[in-house]
């Protein structure tokens, strides 16, 4: 009577294979799990920037002297105020705005602070399309106190060729512009405000020909993440191979026990014949 052979059921249920079986659902959840973790990173780096740029609020509840701008303060509306510093006020070439390249008229604020020394914070004015006038601005202001004065936080920018080839400032650059400040004390703010509309105007900074400068709210890139779309696909292909390698351990398996078996028949029936010879 020959040997039956085995099912891939008979052998997947054996408790050696369901202990395998088990490992695989450990591994494949690990796998599972960080697939929905990148599923969540791609979502979120996604979404939009929700964030209340808009509504000023104190330039010292978001910004500290010496610091670089976090990604929180960037770009949001800041109010404060403190006293200008006369001989630093100057101007900056090849500023564009509206598809138009103007003069941007600058200065620098002493903002004061409780307890401590007042610190420096670089402010832009406004806006001019006639290199002129904004001169003329920056020469005939004064020492003043500020008043409360409202403008877009702006992250320092780099210099650019304009200030390395040629003598005139394009980029609002703190570094550079903390080396022509005078009786500069080292308190310095790592970034610049751009006064509003209304700032600009209160400050005497929106006459002969002088706008507003344009500064747009921050915007968020809203597409989603392709590189941690391909990691979660990856991860969901890991999982599904630790099944696959249940299943091919458990087929490997079962053939062998149908060759052994196989074998055993030839070899039973090899040695029938003989004995009948």
């Amino acid at each position: 009577m020959s040997t039956p052979f085995p099912t891939f059921r008979q052998v997947a249920t054996r408790p050696r294979w369901i202990g395998v079986l088990v490992a695989c659902l450990a591994v494949a959840a690990v796998f599972a799990l960080l697939g929905q973790w990148q599923i969540a990173r791609a979502v979120e780096q996604g979404q939009a920037d929700e964030r209340d740029t808009e509504t000023a609020v104190p330039l010292t509840s978001v910004a500290e002297p010496g610091s670089t701008l976090t990604s929180e303060a960037g770009g949001r509306m800041v109010s404060f105020t403190g006293e200008w510093v006369p001989e630093d006020f100057d101007t900056l070439a090849g500023r564009s705005q509206d598809g138009r390249i103007g003069t941007w008229a600058i200065g620098r604020i002493l903002v004061p602070r409780d307890g401590a020394e007042p610190v420096s914070l670089a402010v832009a004015l406004a806006w001019f399309a006639d290199p002129e006038a904004a001169q003329a601005l920056v020469e005939q202001r004064g020492a003043a106190g500020a008043g409360e004065l409202v403008g877009r936080l702006m992250p320092s920018e780099a210099p650019t060729e304009g200030d390395i080839q040629t003598d005139e400032a394009e980029a609002m650059s703190v570094a550079a512009l903390i080396n022509e400040w005078e009786a500069y004390d080292g308190r310095v703010y790592g970034s610049y405000a751009i006064l509003d509309a209304a700032s600009a105007d209160a400050s005497g900074a929106l006459v002969d020909g002088g706008e507003p400068i344009v500064s747009a709210r921050p915007v968020t890139d809203t597409q989603l993440n392709a590189l941690n779309i391909f990691y979660a696909i990856e991860w969901v292909a890991f999982m599904l191979f630790a099944f696959y390698l249940w299943y091919r351990l458990v087929k490997d398996a079962l053939e062998r026990e149908v060759e052994a078996i196989e074998d055993a028949a030839e070899a039973a029936a090899a040695g029938g014949d003989t004995a009948r010879g």
